[in-house]
């Protein structure tokens, strides 16, 4: 089962053509949060995740849609919006786990300049302690680029200046760039001191259709969304149910008890554990209708070609790699479509319409 103590981060250079991508990734990792940048949604754009709200800051450029920021939260999660006053490419939500903490999705276009007076501002509209995760475009040795650029020392300043600490490290690069094949770290993810040990960091090892590797930040603690097992009633053995009442709950089991309530719920309970099966605590999370063979072997290719780029940095190898994400994303899409026109071809007057719905 997925844990459901993760909050991820995942430019994903467009939601739309990388839909699917994300959704695979809601079901493996069942996160709290999941925050994008570049999504280039329009408002016109009407787009949904089960068990998931979305909330969407989003940015066009006449009718074109040029950037964007995206904020996914598990419905099981107490949360609520956080309005901001601001011109930036950003959106919050607090939400309430371990504590309450609030999430930033944010994105800084490398083609505007970086003006540190709206970052401030910014995170003085964040209820402490929060997260800032994004895309910034910026350059600095301290979280694992290959060089400083002005626009890494603005963010450099920008974290000390308002007491801020960084899970990034130098090892681990968050970008491939398309055309030279070069690795950097431009997505970051900025932190309020006090949450900086509650959290895990780790970079994923695929891109997932995007030039951007996924973050993910596992919270460091018990799982926030158990699930409650429950009883299987229509499975349960009532005629040894009944026995072991008989036989086990007697007038004797209650002398000289301080409780007899809570000797009654004991016992019963107990019957009950060995009479009546229960649903799993840790059940399965089904894979998507359409993740077929085709699929995984698709995504699989996907890797290993890019596994041989990082072996061998060569334009071949790059190429290659652009070719198999390419297909990935084809056999994604064709798969997806055929499990569809297959589901609806059997679609009767006898089909039970939660499972159609649940299809939908």
């Amino acid at each position: 089962m997925a844990n459901p103590n993760k909050i991820l981060q995942w430019n994903c250079r467009g939601l739309k053509p990388n839909f699917d991508e994300i959704n695979l990734l809601l079901n493996d990792h069942n996160p709290i949060a999941f925050c994008l940048q570049e999504t280039f949604l329009k408002d016109s754009d009407t787009i949904s995740f089960k068990k998931f709200n979305m909330f969407n800051h989003i940015c066009t450029t006449g009718e074109k849609a040029s950037g964007g920021v995206s904020i996914l939260i598990n419905r099981k999660i107490p949360h609520s919006s956080v309005s901001l006053n601001t011109t930036l490419q950003a959106t919050a939500v607090k939400v309430t786990m371990h504590r309450e903490l609030t999430i930033c999705s944010l994105y800084l276009p490398p083609s505007l300049p970086i003006d540190s007076d709206k970052l401030d501002d910014l995170v003085k509209q964040l209820p402490s302690p929060f997260l800032i995760l994004g895309d910034f475009n910026a350059h600095n040795h301290i979280w694992g680029s290959d060089r400083t650029d002005a626009r890494g020392k603005l963010i450099e300043q920008f974290i000390l200046k308002n007491n801020t600490c960084i899970f990034n490290t130098t090892k681990s690069h968050t970008y491939l760039h398309p055309a030279s094949g070069s690795y950097t770290s431009i997505d970051l993810s900025i932190c309020d001191p006090t949450t900086l040990l509650d959290f895990s960091w780790r970079v994923g090892d695929d891109l997932c259709g995007s030039d951007h590797f996924p973050i993910f930040l596992e919270n460091i603690g018990p799982p926030l969304l158990e699930n409650l097992q429950k009883w299987k009633l229509r499975k349960a053995d009532w005629n040894s149910f009944q026995a072991l009442c008989a036989s086990k709950i007697t007038s004797g089991c209650f002398d000289d008890v301080e409780d007899p309530i809570d000797t009654f719920s004991s016992l019963l309970h107990s019957i009950a554990d060995e009479t009546i099966p229960k649903t799993s605590a840790n059940p399965k999370r089904p894979n998507k209708p359409w993740f077929d063979e085709d699929c995984k072997q698709a995504i699989k290719q996907r890797k290993s070609a890019l596994n041989k780029f990082d072996l061998r940095p060569t334009s071949d190898n790059l190429n290659n790699f652009l070719v198999f994400r390419a297909k990935a994303r084809r056999t994604i899409k064709l798969s997806k479509r055929k499990s569809w026109q297959t589901y609806v071809s059997k679609l009767n007057s006898r089909s039970s319409i939660k499972k159609t719905w649940d299809m939908v």
